[in-house]
């Protein structure tokens, strides 16, 4: 009784964080234009299968796993530069279900997810698009040492969920477009919750999308761009959360981090930098007295480190990826390399808000939720 109390606690914690960072993502992307045309309903039947990315995966893969998704879409018309620039991407909210093939040990998978898809070919009726989007999943069964513990994939019903899809569109009326695409999801708990391998589901898909125009469309186009950022931005995050380590069931170790980086911008979408990271985690103390290693000291559970950074803007929100290397490390089981990918927006002038998720050559280390001053 009270590991489902545990267990309810923590998928409110990630259900939480969840909401917050949809919110975050509506803000940037509002869809409350003053056109009425651009909006769109459509429908998808995906076919996949679960990716086995682990050599212990694959007992959990028992057939092909279809999906069905549902998705209301805007079509941008460059009332901001920044969707001009972008070559007037469309916003849309989706709502999936996977069907995952083994109801004993898995079930199903449902996600609801904001996503942004950049179009090439714009003004053709046979157009190129690269979609990516993120937001809540929720897996049916998980983990669970007396009933299901065969699941070694994920250990908790909320997770993050990730979607990436590079397809076509067809317009075959003004109304109406037929759109064929190969689609990869995941879903993760970044290691809040043990365990977490992560479930990966590549698709294809087919799909249809009715769209709400009267055919009098107008995309703006300014001819003369603001002026370009050029200078030298300096920011300081201070970041945190929790992660489980195996076996699963256990105690949630606390996690932080200390973020300086050095910016410069290269483009109106583009940013590069480096930075220097310390990496508070609890959890080493447990790894390095379980392979009887020295423990004692603040380096035990400290890493500092220098990291390479890269961010791609979208108005008040960013995507960022950093690959760096520990300058020391005590637990060497890891390697030195890290990378941390995530999310950051503008709240104020200098004040930024933000999530990542930080691994180790593609396995999830954790999640940290953060805070920054950009000057």
């Amino acid at each position: 009784m009270n590991s489902e109390i545990k267990t309810n606690r923590y998928s409110t914690f990630l259900v939480r964080y969840s909401i917050f960072f949809l919110f975050i993502f509506s803000s940037c992307f509002s869809f409350s234009q003053s056109k009425s045309n651009g909006w769109g309903i459509g429908a998808s039947i995906q076919y996949g299968f679960i990716l086995s990315h682990r050599h212990n995966m694959g007992h959990l893969v028992r057939g092909h796993t279809p999906a069905y998704e549902v998705t209301v879409s805007k079509q941008t018309f460059g009332d901001k530069y920044w969707q001009q620039h972008y070559r007037y991407p469309v916003i849309g909210y989706s709502f999936i279900y996977i069907n995952l093939k083994n109801n004993e040990q898995l079930g199903s998978a449902f996600a609801f997810y904001p996503h942004i898809s950049f179009m090439q070919n714009k003004q053709r009726k046979f157009m190129r698009y690269f979609k990516i989007g993120a937001g809540a999943g929720y897996i049916s069964k998980v983990f669970d040492r007396i009933e299901n513990n065969k699941n070694n994939a994920i250990g908790s019903h909320i997770n993050v969920f990730i979607n990436f899809t590079y397809g076509f569109k067809w317009k075959v009326h003004r109304n109406f477009s037929i759109d064929g695409a190969v689609a990869f999801m995941h879903f993760s708990n970044a290691s809040f919750t043990a365990p977490n391998l992560g479930i990966n589901v590549p698709t294809i898909q087919l799909g249809a999308t009715w769209h709400l125009s009267d055919g009098k469309e107008i995309y703006k186009k300014d001819s003369i761009a603001p002026a370009r950022d050029r200078k030298w931005h300096y920011s300081i995050l201070l970041s945190g959360g929790l992660k489980e380590v195996s076996p699963a069931g256990g105690v949630k170790y606390g996690i932080g981090s200390l973020n300086a980086e050095a910016i410069k911008p290269v483009s109106r979408k583009s940013r590069i930098g480096v930075g220097l990271d310390i990496f508070y985690d609890a959890s080493l103390e447990k790894k390095l007295k379980g392979a009887n290693q020295d423990y004692s000291g603040m380096f035990a559970v400290v890493r500092p480190g220098l990291h390479f950074h890269y961010e791609l803007k979208l108005s008040e929100f960013s995507l960022f990826f950093d690959v760096g290397g520990y300058l020391f490390t005590r637990w060497k089981e890891d390697g030195y390399i890290y990378a941390r990918q995530g999310v950051r927006y503008r709240i104020a002038k200098n004040w930024l808000v933000g999530v990542a998720l930080k691994t180790h050559y593609f396995k999830a280390d954790f999640a940290e939720w953060g805070v920054g001053y950009e000057f």
